[in-house]
């Protein structure tokens, strides 16, 4: 080869080469994409992988897919940058949109899922209302049973103290006539222990039981003298029960005096009546 044919094939690949590079060139200096539209891109990607959000809200997740692909149109075919933006704003608006009414839904059925609870609850509890009152109620019946089982099992028990037996408010009342004592005497006298054993077995029998046991008088004597032989008798008896074993925490005594007759103090059998000692049996 010649050296003017070198010198040509020479020229030739330096003016190729050269292309080549200024082709290059105009290659690498080909726009990016505005940021506006990557931000769009990255907020459509983050609410379409949202499962609240593409269920609770696909029209406008829908409308920001729509307007994305616009702006992904006008800067592929017309790289204007302006409308571009514009577009990408719309869309990051819209996603904003769709994440809202996600949320209100979310809050809507949260709501529904409270009301629920709170019907189930105040359900509940009137039921259970009801079952307690029902089960007050029978548990009222069955006080009322056990009492009156209780009052007969009592009128049973006592009637070995040859006593007026009857049943009162105040619980069971067993009224002991003159018969423990002398006339004026707060000494219980000799039959008084029959009268009064049935008593001290019942109450070591029934050690929960409380008894209240009141002394009486007529109205011959003062007031002052006829309190004090009515609570020496009631002691007397007191004293009886304790000393044969009764827990002495079951029972009180107190005198009455001549304050609470039952019969008129006019004849003599009036006041034999009001000449008592009276045992109250709690139920």
């Amino acid at each position: 080869m010649s050296q003017r044919t070198r010198e040509y094939v020479m020229m030739c690949l330096t003016i190729g080469i050269a292309g080549m590079i200024s082709l290059m060139g105009l290659g690498c200096s080909a726009k990016q994409p505005p940021m506006a539209l990557e931000n769009a891109r990255m907020t459509y990607a983050q609410a379409q992988t949202n499962p609240q959000v593409a269920t609770l809200a696909p029209v406008a997740l829908s409308e920001a897919e729509q307007s994305l692909r616009r702006a992904e149109h006008v800067w592929r075919d017309d790289h204007d940058e302006e409308e571009v933006q514009h577009l990408a704003y719309v869309t990051t608006q819209r996603v904003s949109v769709a994440k809202a009414v996600a949320e209100k839904g979310m809050a809507e059925t949260n709501m529904k899922e409270l009301n629920a609870e709170r019907e189930r609850v105040l359900l509940d509890a009137r039921t259970r209302a009801a079952q307690n009152a029902q089960q007050a109620q029978q548990q009222a019946q069955q006080q009322a049973q056990d009492a009156t089982a209780r009052a007969q099992q009592l009128e049973q028990e006592m009637s070995a103290l040859q006593a007026k037996v009857k049943q009162t408010e105040r619980g069971l009342i067993l009224t002991l006539g003159d018969v423990l004592f002398e006339f004026n005497q707060a000494t219980l006298n000799p039959g008084a222990a029959r009268n009064l054993y049935p008593l001290v077995t019942f109450l070591r029998d029934y050690p929960a039981r409380q008894v209240v046991i009141e002394g009486h008088t007529d109205n011959i004597g003062s007031e002052g003298y006829n309190l004090d032989l009515s609570q020496r008798r009631a002691q007397a008896v007191w004293d009886f029960l304790v000393q044969n074993g009764v827990n002495s925490t079951q029972i009180i005594s107190r005198g009455l005096g001549k304050g609470y007759p039952v019969a008129s103090n006019n004849t003599e059998s009036g006041r034999q009546q009001n000449r008592r000692v009276e045992v109250i049996i709690t139920q």
